[in-house]
């Protein structure tokens, strides 16, 4: 089998509201094998992962997939199970999948996947795994798939930050991953909060620093009369050894500046183990040898100004049997599915080390000794979760008095979430009076004793973080606003950044012209997919966020957030059809949805009940509707007003906001900029979509009314390149970007609404639509053009050069163009260039562009070389 090629999808997508990857897969030689003639092939595959046959699959139910295997089912399907059931094994919560045959050996696979990377080396895993149960090759298969497991789980968020995640998401926090590691943002924009880990933005970077610097730490706690133990700093061997003659044992000694337990060792006596315990220290940097406390080691973690956790540490051991070696034990204990490499899983698997081969060295053992049945084998004296330690949790025991000391030592070095490592005999009294000490103040403490406690009760840990990070009342959103449809979604995106600029929130706003935060451009290019959401989402200076969100974004990518406040659906037409398996309006309708079907409970759905392909998505969302609509007359929303809905639609020359029985008047339809007058029928409907999605989204209708009346504002590029009239010494030109039948109609209506002649028309569209699109959008510029100029765009993708313009010319003529009014320069800039300065004076030149900025110069000299010079007052934007 080959992996011909790997998609992977970070947000909702057209497939699952969750992450997936997807790929399609050559199965070669084994495509038409289904699995009921491989022998034993089932039963091998069951046997290495006994998880599989707890697979529903499409049969709903425990088992369903292993019924689809006995009865016969081909190798993608499996593949993609297997892939599944590894992801799990490592510790993701996934379930869906998805499994499609493109031709006779080819499949297209698609599976829940948490991340990219994780995904692709699942996928792999899967195919190798499949390819060598079909040829029956022995393996040792437990520790082929621990070497999977392990590496999965790398890529995943470890536990503490996915306690703190999940947290978060059922508080309605959105949450977003911000690399490979462990850097997450919680909440969008102005409200956010980052984390990694439980270091939080809120946590002081000198707090840090001081927590990394065990004396430094010691020092101030002692400064606060917080007990600590008696210590000394040491640099070299000799002064160690002095230590131990001066005090005695038993001491510990570990790095000054170390963490995670590495190169702790506890419990020193002698001379021979100081040596042994400083050079291993010393690796590190200075060494810090202490007075070891008498009583049990305990990690108590501090939110803020509470403890809201605490557990005992219990260092790793194992009990003997009187038959095999510590090194046999050992892998026993590692086998435990809970434990794995690193802080990825809730334990740590044990490595014969250093510190441990020197502790089994003071029980008078080393990793080959056969040890005794009954009798147990510390595996290190420190008790850290890194090593292998587990925990017990004892929240419930620690009194007041000693929650007082924990959270002091806490606020003492300034950590807003710390864990405060204690040794202490009792936890129902303070540390001075039970003797007990504060040993280690730790930045960024790993959580996983808190939520898999050994013993004992589980502590949501990862909820007491999002608390303290986000009060209740807090949310960690702001308003976001997802625009699609096949036209008009630049404009109203526009028009609600306009509105929401109105209500002095500093609006981010991703259009087919850029990404643009607080007026200003901060990228260039046509950005709608999930790359421009997340930069928006992600920058701290944004209050609001309107996203215009396109086909090719949706398709390629999925959405960049999880969910929205608002969803606007603008209409449905017949563009970019056979384009990344959209092949029909039906398929472009459930593209589309995506947007209403990630409105969050309490959004809204704002939808066009003048199409009805777009009525028909109200099923879809969980958020309220909400219609617009420009015909006096539309029954919809007559009967969703009545329901007690809301709408926005035009009643006697105004656009008006329906709520129940309840009516506003927003603005004269004659008192809207953008659509001069009434002139520009489709900027009606933008306004009204835009209209009715600023208020759902809680702008109050006077903001809404005086900013769509304002719009544009006036000044250079602010809907420009949408219905923008350019008025030169005699003769007008429109500058729009419509690229497809419906759009260009519309803009023949205001053709001949303008009631200049002759129109002259520069057409050029992009070569990856159908053949059928493109005679169709140039007959319908036939319809209004008297003489066409046809260009080609820059980016032909993937056709011949000339081979657009040539169907473009061919379809202009056969519309009723005469030869001679169908001129081919297939330059941008010459095209425009050629068309002005041919049209005769009252023209109307329309120019349907690609390269906005080339159209823009290209007029500036060529109008202003007709008379004299083009005065820049006198451009107008629809």
């Amino acid at each position: 089998m080959n992996i011909v090629s790997y998609r992977y999808y970070a947000g909702p997508n057209i497939h699952c509201l969750n992450p997936v990857a997807e790929a399609t897969v050559d199965l070669e030689d084994l495509a038409a094998t289904p699995t009921n003639a491989l022998g034993r092939f089932v039963d091998r595959l069951v046997a290495v992962l006994p998880g599989l046959s707890e697979h529903y699959c499409s049969r709903g139910r425990p088992g369903g997939f292993l019924e689809r295997l006995r009865e016969g089912t081909y190798l993608g399907h499996v593949v993609e199970h297997v892939a599944l059931e590894l992801l799990a094994l490592a510790g993701e919560d996934v379930a869906y999948g998805k499994t499609r045959q493109v031709d006779d050996r080819v499949v297209r696979i698609v599976f829940e996947s948490e991340t990219r990377p994780g995904g692709l080396a699942a996928l792999e895993a899967a195919v190798a795994a499949v390819e060598d149960l079909v040829g029956d090759r022995q393996e040792d298969w437990a520790e082929r798939l621990a070497v999977v497991r392990d590496e999965l789980a790398q890529y995943r968020l470890g536990p503490s930050t996915r306690a703190i995640v999940r947290a978060a998401r059922e508080r309605g926090i959105p949450v977003a991953r911000l690399d490979g590691d462990s850097l997450v943002r919680l909440g969008q924009g102005a409200q956010q909060v980052r984390i990694r880990a439980t270091l939080t933005e809120r946590t002081p970077a000198l707090a840090v620093d001081l927590a990394q610097d065990k004396a430094a730490t010691k020092a101030a706690l002692e400064a606060a009369a917080i007990p600590v133990p008696e210590g000394a700093v040491v640099t070299t061997e000799a002064q160690a050894l002095a230590v131990l003659a001066g005090w005695g044992g038993p001491l510990v000694v570990k790095p000054a500046g170390g963490h995670q337990g590495d190169g702790v060792t506890m419990g020193i006596g002698t001379p021979a183990a100081m040596r042994t315990a400083f050079r291993l220290a010393a690796s590190r940097g200075p060494v810090l040898v202490e007075r070891q406390i008498p009583g049990k080691s305990y990690r108590c973690l501090v939110v803020g100004d509470r403890l809201v956790a605490a557990s005992e540490r219990i260092p790793p051991g194992v009990v003997g049997d009187g038959q095999r070696t510590v090194r046999d034990l050992v892998a026993q204990l590692n086998a435990d599915p809970r434990r794995g490499a690193g802080h990825g899983f809730p334990l740590t698997r044990v490595a014969l080390d250093a510190p441990a081969l020197l502790h089994l060295a003071q029980q008078g053992l080393t990793p080959d000794s056969v040890v005794p049945a009954g009798r147990r084998v510390g595996l290190r004296a420190a008790a850290n979760l890194s090593t292998g330690a587990t925990a017990r949790d004892v929240t419930d025991l620690v009194g007041p008095a000693l929650a007082a000391d924990v959270v002091r030592a806490a606020r003492t070095i300034g950590l807003d979430v710390a864990g405060v490592d204690i040794v202490t005999p009792r936890l129902d009294v303070g540390l001075r009076e039970a003797g007990g000490a504060v040993v280690e103040v730790n930045a960024a403490p790993g959580i996983r004793m808190h939520l898999y406690p050994d013993e004992g009760a589980p502590r949501d840990a990862g909820a007491a973080i999002v608390e303290h990070l986000f009060p209740p009342g807090r949310t960690g959103r702001i308003p976001v606003v997802a625009v699609t449809g096949t036209n008009g979604k630049t404009t109203v995106t526009r028009m609600i950044a306009r509105v929401f600029e109105a209500m002095g929130w500093r609006t981010g706003m991703a259009t087919t012209d850029g990404v643009w935060i607080g007026g200003r451009q901060v990228a260039a290019g046509d950005l709608t997919g999930p790359w421009s959401a997340r930069l928006i989402l992600d920058d701290r200076g944004v209050d609001a966020a309107v996203l215009e969100t396109a086909r090719g974004g949706i398709a390629r990518g999925g959405l960049g957030f999880d969910d929205c406040d608002v969803g606007v659906v603008t209409n449905i037409g017949p563009d970019h059809l056979g384009q990344d398996g959209v092949e029909t309006l039906e398929d472009l309708v459930y593209l589309k949805a995506l947007v209403v079907e990630v409105v969050r409970p309490g959004g809204a759905a704002v939808l066009n009940a003048d199409d009805p392909r777009v009525l028909g998505m109200a099923a879809r969302t969980r958020g309220e509707v909400v219609l617009f609509s420009v015909a006096e007359d539309n029954l919809a929303i007559a009967k969703h007003l009545y329901a007690g809905g809301r709408a926005v639609f035009v009643h006697r020359g105004a656009l008006i906001w329906g709520t129940g029985r309840e009516r506003t008047r927003l603005v004269a339809v004659r008192s809207l900029r953008s659509a001069m007058g009434g002139l520009l029928t489709v900027n009606v409907a933008n306004a009204a979509a835009a209209a009715a999605a600023a208020l759902a989204a809680g702008c109050p209708p006077r903001v809404v009314a005086q900013a769509l009346a304002s719009f544009p504002p006036g000044g250079e590029g602010v809907n420009r390149g949408r219905l923008e009239l350019v008025r030169g010494p005699d003769l007008t030109v429109l500058v729009d970007y419509g690229h497809n039948a419906p759009a260009v109609e519309a803009v023949g209506r205001i053709c001949r609404a303008l009631k200049r002649r002759p129109a002259v028309a520069v057409l050029g569209l992009p070569g990856d639509r159908r053949d059928a699109d493109l005679v169709a959008t140039a007959r319908a510029v036939a319809q209004f053009a008297d003489r066409v100029v046809v260009r080609e765009d820059r980016d032909r993708r993937g056709r011949a050069p000339g081979a657009v313009a040539a169907l473009l010319a061919g379809a202009l003529m056969e519309a009723g163009l005469p030869t001679e009014a169908v001129e081919v320069v297939l330059d941008e800039g010459e095209a425009v260039r050629r068309a002005v300065a041919t049209a005769p004076s009252d023209a109307l030149v329309v120019v349907l562009f690609e390269r906005y900025d080339v159209v823009q110069d290209v007029l500036a000299e060529t109008l202003a070389g007709r008379v004299g010079p083009l005065a820049r007052p006198a451009s107008e934007s629809g």
